[in-house]
């Protein structure tokens, strides 16, 4: 396992949107610390602006990142709202990427928020993070063993 930076793992995403044929995702669509959606969002669509993502691309909410709102979509879409949308880079696989945002070394710096009302992750901060990452080899096995784990609970409820 090395130590890289997050801006090593992942690229943040930026590319905006108003499209309204694609669906839209807001903080209130996410079940909290679950990654999955709470309602069919195929039949919300607007023309807002948001940032545009695409499959496997992954979610976090960075406003009061306590609230663990994280998404992992497999299809195309517009993030309404104060969501940072991360795509993998060549040296990360995206599946793994999702759960390292899950992981207690991600969220205690992404906890470490500038604002009080309405607290939001900082950027400067998150990004230059190091986080330990082993091969991606070993990252598919990682991603796919938590998504059988994800889907397993999932079933079970």
């Amino acid at each position: 396992w090395e130590q890289r930076k997050l801006t090593e793992i992942v690229n943040r995403v930026n590319k905006s949107s108003n499209s309204d044929v694609l669906p839209k995702v807001e903080f209130e669509d996410i079940v909290s610390g679950e990654g999955r959606l709470n309602k069919d969002i195929s039949s919300k669509l607007d023309s807002r602006k948001g940032t545009l993502f695409e499959s496997e691309n992954i979610l976090y909410g960075k406003l009061r990142p306590y609230l663990k709102n994280w998404l992992f979509p497999d299809f195309e879409g517009v993030a309404l709202g104060d969501f940072w949308v991360f795509e993998a880079t060549d040296v990360s696989v995206p599946s793994f990427d999702y759960y390292l945002i899950q992981s207690d070394d991600y969220q205690k710096v992404a906890n470490d928020t500038s604002g009080t009302k309405m607290p939001r992750s900082d950027w400067k901060n998150v990004s230059s993070t190091d986080f330990a990452i082993p091969s991606k080899d070993e990252q598919k096995q990682i991603g796919a063993f938590f998504k059988q784990l994800d889907d397993t609970i999932t079933l079970h409820q």
